[in-house]
């Protein structure tokens, strides 16, 4: 679409209303429209010395489908003493992205020009939304700045704030202009909540299909959607087709859900692909089985070469970047006439954070407050249980915090399972510790392990990363507690038990005030009834985003649905 502008005097400047333009998008949705345009002010100031632009009316808001095209107008009257000359650097006017959303300079899903994430619309750059093209716009006059814009495919009320400029010499002044964009569900539904329109981080939640795949040994469950077992034998293998991500990545977390019957376990593995086709080594993610009376549950220390590294549950590059990854899951049992393990779920996360720049705090999803009611366990009591275990206290955060989770749906191990425990207070925390032990990493922090250990119960379970605390709203609105990963420097969070900080603890997000700062069931309290905490929204979204790049545990029903 050709960027419009046109000069005009103060005087007879007609309302404009933008006309839509409609992209293929859903069938289903058909509320398209555009809101009343906003009228001019009834005076502006004139000939202020240097560079200088007051808002002067813009066109409706629109409402519009997934993937539909809206044009929008808005108008600036140069209010300087200078005038603003096309294609000349250090004269000519542009708009361009702003604070509070998607920031200065940033690009955003609300439109650009196909770099860094935004669509193709027609803007000069990712980050200048309009340019000047007729040849002079003088004091005095007013400038009509036309531009595309996209509905994102995910619903919300998105806002892209602009603020006029002249290129190489001066910002001009911020009145607060924004275009509030409503994207409609693909039913046609309205949104819950407001989306940031900045171009999210880097991270994309896939899970291999079942077909094609290279199957060794092993065949379907049945009924087919239930997952692989083996065939016969003692030993089999099943390794997915290549998953092409949709960006280079430089870390991947898998996942997984598995039965392991007594005597069975399984071993999951993960391989990498450059751009250039070059594959990597195969890469041991875990052994695992839910009990501990066939194998010791571990992961693999010691893996490391030219393209990466194995950080205990985490695959991450060395500076060349991968563009897609294959599974490959080994069961195994002691005799071919045990019982099969069955691989029910894989899944991968995989990410570029580190080559991200987030922007805190994240706007609000929903202004009103949200609060679930999840159990409250505390790791500090069990300070010292089970040695063989990591001995409770600080290295108990993750199986205290998936247990919370876990009994929020209404599951727990049962009574019977618990007589080995004794007398300790809470002994489903030191279940879920026993349960969750990684042997090579000597602890219970094993992410995968946690979800692993979770989705026994019938829960469906991931390892996922979020971009940011508005992402985790969604969550919390549908009724989805979060076990999120946090790290920070001493003091950086207020209210943390240990002023010291912490180089990796994990808490429960279970809701926001109507401020937006964050609700937690964090078990780093000194006992239940002090579990419950409010963590400023900037300073946990800085250790949660900042210090795992967003890691969580989801853990649900499997017929939850998150919108």
């Amino acid at each position: 679409m050709a960027i419009g502008l046109v000069a005009a005097s103060l005087s007879g400047v007609p309302a404009v209303a933008a006309p839509q333009v409609a992209a293929p998008g859903a069938a289903i949705c058909t509320g398209s429209s555009v809101g009343p345009g906003i009228a001019p002010p009834s005076r502006v100031a004139l000939g202020i010395p240097g560079f200088h632009a007051s808002w002067y009316g813009q066109s409706g808001y629109p409402t519009l489908c997934p993937g539909e095209r809206s044009n929008a107008v808005v108008a600036f009257y140069n209010s300087g003493s200078r005038g603003w000359v096309s294609g000349r650097m250090g004269e000519v006017a542009y708009l361009g992205t702003w604070n509070g959303d998607p920031g200065q300079d940033e690009p955003t899903v609300l439109g650009g020009n196909g770099e860094l994430g935004s669509p193709q619309t027609g803007w000069p750059r990712f980050n200048r939304v309009a340019a000047q093209p007729s040849d002079y716009v003088g004091p005095g006059q007013v400038a009509w700045f036309q531009f595309t814009i996209q509905a994102p495919d995910r619903p919300g009320f998105y806002r892209l704030y602009i603020r006029p400029l002249v290129e190489g010499a001066t910002w001009m002044e911020d009145a607060g202009v924004y275009w509030q964009v409503t994207v409609l569900g693909a039913d046609g539904t309205a949104p819950a909540g407001r989306v940031s329109s900045r171009v999210p981080a880097p991270i994309e939640d896939t899970s291999p299909g079942w077909a094609p795949a290279a199957f060794n040994n092993v065949g379907f469950a049945q009924p087919p959607g239930d997952g692989i077992v083996l065939s016969g034998g003692t030993t089999g293998s099943w390794t997915s087709s290549w998953q092409t991500t949709r960006f280079s990545f430089s870390q991947l977390i898998p996942s997984w859900t598995a039965d392991t019957p007594a005597g069975s376990w399984i071993e999951v593995e993960i391989q990498a692909r450059t751009a250039a086709g070059r594959e990597t080594r195969w890469w041991r993610m875990g052994i695992w089985a839910y009990g501990d009376e066939t194998i010791r549950r571990t992961s693999v220390s010691g893996q490391s070469d030219a393209d990466g590294v194995v950080e205990t549950d985490t695959f991450k590059t060395r500076a060349e970047k991968m563009t897609a990854y294959r599974a490959r899951v080994t069961l195994s049992r002691t005799t071919a006439a045990g019982a099969t393990p069955a691989l029910r779920r894989i899944y991968a996360v995989v990410s570029d954070t580190r080559s991200y720049m987030p922007r805190y705090p994240s706007p609000r999803y929903t202004d009103r407050a949200m609060e679930l009611s999840v159990p409250r366990y505390s790791q500090e009591i069990h300070a010292g249980e089970f040695p063989q275990y990591d001995g409770g206290g600080e290295a108990w955060c993750s199986p205290t915090s998936t247990e919370m989770v876990v009994e929020y749906w209404n599951k727990r191990p049962a009574t019977d399972e618990l007589a080995w425990v004794g007398a300790h207070a809470d002994p489903q925390v030191d279940y879920a510790a026993r349960f969750t032990f990684d042997t090579a990493y000597g602890g219970t922090g094993n992410w995968p392990f946690n979800t692993a250990y979770a989705s026994r119960f019938g829960l469906s379970a991931r390892v996922l990363q979020l971009g940011s605390l508005n992402d985790a709203e969604r969550y919390i609105a549908a009724g989805v507690p979060l076990v999120a990963s946090i790290s920070h420097a001493p003091g950086a969070l207020p209210g943390f038990l240990n002023n010291d900080g912490t180089n990796g603890h994990l808490l429960v997000i279970i809701g926001f005030t109507s401020s937006g700062d964050v609700i937690a069931n964090d078990p780093a309290a000194t006992s239940n009834a002090t579990v419950h905490r409010v963590y400023g929204r900037e300073a946990f979204e800085r250790a949660w985003i900042g210090g795992s790049g967003g890691v969580v545990y989801v853990i649900a029903t499997p017929n939850t649905f998150v919108p």
